[in-house]
């Protein structure tokens, strides 16, 4: 072989990082350089949030019809305040909870991903829910995000159900002590009153700041949203 073809560095290309994209760095790196973080994860029967959802797409005459994720983040919503140290910011003088339930959600640019957030996401129907991410993730792709948009969540939810990822483990967004990491929806083999039969089904992998709470909160966590996720009646009235 030519040691002409060997000469020299390779030919390379230089992309400039956008200000988004530093910034997107810097803090991922942060909370994995600082923040002492553990994953629990569990795989979440959601046939019925399934036909709930396909019920309401029938039904409906006109606007947004809810995504998966905007009922994740309803039903994450719904339980959060029983869970205060993962709906807080972890800081130096202290665990600081929030009062008010208000979650950011991961939106896709392409400049990155962007943060915006959904407040007092507990006291807001589903549809309520799906026509204020519909007009936030307009906001952040056509670049016109607000900075006040993209604060004051205690608690992330990062959805990557259309893709073809089974289980993630997405990063915490300090000063937040949690973020739960959703998979894709597809029917997996489950075992359903004796007989292994295939269900909607989805991976549900919360991280957690072992500074604010263990792992046994995880589990009480994610048993309670597996719960609400196979109530009918709950969801039908949402």
């Amino acid at each position: 072989m030519s040691s002409q073809q060997h000469s020299g560095e390779p030919e390379l290309e230089l992309f400039a990082l956008s200000r988004i994209r530093q910034a997107i760095g810097e803090r991922t790196q942060g909370s994995f350089r600082d923040i002492p973080q553990f994953s629990s994860v569990v795989l979440a029967d959601i046939e019925v949030l399934t036909e709930v959802r396909k019920a309401r797409k029938e039904a409906s005459s006109s606007g947004p019809v809810p995504t998966y994720n905007d009922y994740f983040i309803k039903v994450v919503a719904s339980i959060l305040k029983e869970y205060p140290r993962l709906n807080a910011w972890y800081e130096d003088e202290g665990l600081k909870v929030l009062k008010s339930i208000n979650l950011g959600f991961a939106c896709a640019t392409d400049e990155g991903v962007l943060l915006p957030t959904v407040f007092n996401a507990d006291q807001k129907s589903v549809q309520q829910i799906t026509q204020e991410t519909s007009e936030l993730i307009d906001l952040a792709r056509r670049g016109r995000l607000r900075a006040s948009l993209q604060q004051g969540a205690g608690f992330t939810v990062s959805n990557l159900g259309p893709t073809v990822v089974d289980c993630f483990q997405a990063i915490i967004s300090p000063p937040q002590t949690a973020i739960l990491a959703i998979g894709s929806i597809k029917p997996r083999p489950l075992a359903v009153e004796g007989r292994v039969v295939a269900q909607p089904s989805v991976y549900l992998n919360l991280v957690v700041d072992h500074r604010a709470a263990d792992a046994a909160d995880a589990a009480v966590f994610l048993a309670d949203l597996t719960t609400r996720l196979s109530d009918r009646n709950w969801l039908q009235k949402q």
